[in-house]
């Protein structure tokens, strides 16, 4: 009689790395749509369409993906911009084979925008490291973007960036109840890591002292009034090295089901901490049907660079200036729940919805913005 897992391992191992728990058959097709909103006035529309093709000791899948953006958000309002659509196309293959305990993987992707250009390369070894019980993967990965301007000719504005990135992941089962797993990852990014349509609003020492006298905040209501009629291109660093360390602790708690704790601290070179945590805990309400709530919290210092208002001393532009609020100090908090039903190992569908907060501490433009995320997906094995 062939053995089977018992359900609280399928769980444990879903919650782990969603979608290889399961004995399937030699294709699985699957669609994903995502939906994303904010009361800054974006929506994205995503969907993706995977075939995956099980082969002798490995598997093949081939993924396409369709980002549909349409933006009025204060980013353009604060540079005099109009809404925007844009539509940005992605194509990824990879592949992965078994040799005995080991078991290398490549993948590809190519993406495109009509100003950017995206090829990215990765390969991968996983292996298990004396007993099934502890697995070593080590990854490297490698993104060469060109990156162009909107309606400008490629001979007047075009540069490049090189992203690197290596990772080693060591996962480990600690009793019959508790799998652990721990990651560490370096990325090196080199080249423009600008956003060619970011210009910087300046002001005068004596305009902020006066304003300041005056008791008056500046705000996206009011900047363009008092800012420099001369706004220069958005200037960062053109070499960023970052360094996540991150734990995942998987815990089975019988009839509760599985919970998930995730936690990463993330640190760069040019002054950025972060810390994230995620919990989340899934539970089986019969047979075929999956319940997971979750949640994430995010907080992140700024970059060193960082200012809410650039001021000019004596004439000289500041070196280092942006308008990202990404690079600012804020938070992010999560929450959500998906649904899973599942019929055999042919069929699966699911639905997930979430709500994300973020508050910015120090954003000239926004103090704060709520979105509302919503994923539905279906697999079939056939």
């Amino acid at each position: 009689m062939k053995p089977t897992r018992r359900p609280w391992i399928v769980l444990l191992l879903c919650v782990l790395a969603p979608g290889r728990a399961r004995a399937e058959g030699p294709w699985r097709i699957s669609q994903d749509t995502l939906v994303y909103g904010d009361d800054d006035n974006v929506l994205v529309v995503s969907p993706q369409l995977a075939v995956r093709r099980r082969i002798e000791g490995g598997e093949v899948q081939v993924r396409e993906v369709v980002d549909a953006v349409s933006a009025a958000s204060v980013d353009l309002v604060s540079a005099a911009s109009r809404r925007f659509t844009e539509v940005r196309s992605e194509l990824d293959i990879d592949a992965l084979r078994s040799f005995g305990r080991w078991v290398p993987s490549l993948g590809y992707a190519f993406s495109k925008e009509r100003d950017y250009t995206s090829h990215a390369f990765s390969a991968a070894l996983e292996t298990q490291l004396g007993s099934p019980d502890t697995t070593l993967q080590l990854g490297w990965a490698l993104s060469l973007d060109r990156i162009g301007r909107a309606q400008t000719s490629r001979a007047v504005f075009e540069r490049d960036l090189a992203s690197h990135g290596a990772e080693i992941t060591l996962t480990q089962v600690l009793g019959p109840r508790t799998v652990a797993r721990a990651v560490y990852t370096l990325t090196v990014q080199d080249g423009y890591l600008e956003k060619p349509y970011r210009y910087v609003p300046l002001f005068e020492q004596a305009t902020v002292d006066m304003l300041a006298a005056r008791g008056e905040t500046l705000g996206l209501h009011n900047f363009s009034r008092w800012s420099d009629a001369v706004r220069p291109p958005e200037e960062v660093p053109d070499l960023r090295v970052g360094h996540a360390v991150a734990v995942r602790l998987l815990r089975w708690l019988g009839r509760l089901g599985a919970a998930r704790l995730d936690y990463q601290l993330y640190l760069d070179d040019w002054g950025i901490v972060a810390h994230t945590v995620e919990p989340t805990l899934s539970t089986r309400l019969g047979e075929q049907l999956t319940v997971s709530l979750f949640g994430r919290l995010y907080a992140q210092a700024a970059a060193s660079f960082w200012r809410r208002t650039y001021v000019v001393t004596r004439g000289v532009l500041p070196r280092y200036r942006t308008l990202d609020r990404e690079l600012s100090t804020y938070q992010n908090l999560t929450g959500g729940a998906r649904v899973e039903w599942q019929r055999g190992d042919a069929l699966s569908l699911y639905g997930e919805a979430s709500a994300m907060r973020t508050s910015y501490d120090d954003y000239l433009l926004l103090s704060r913005r709520l979105a509302l995320i919503g994923q539905v997906g279906v697999r079939w094995t056939p």
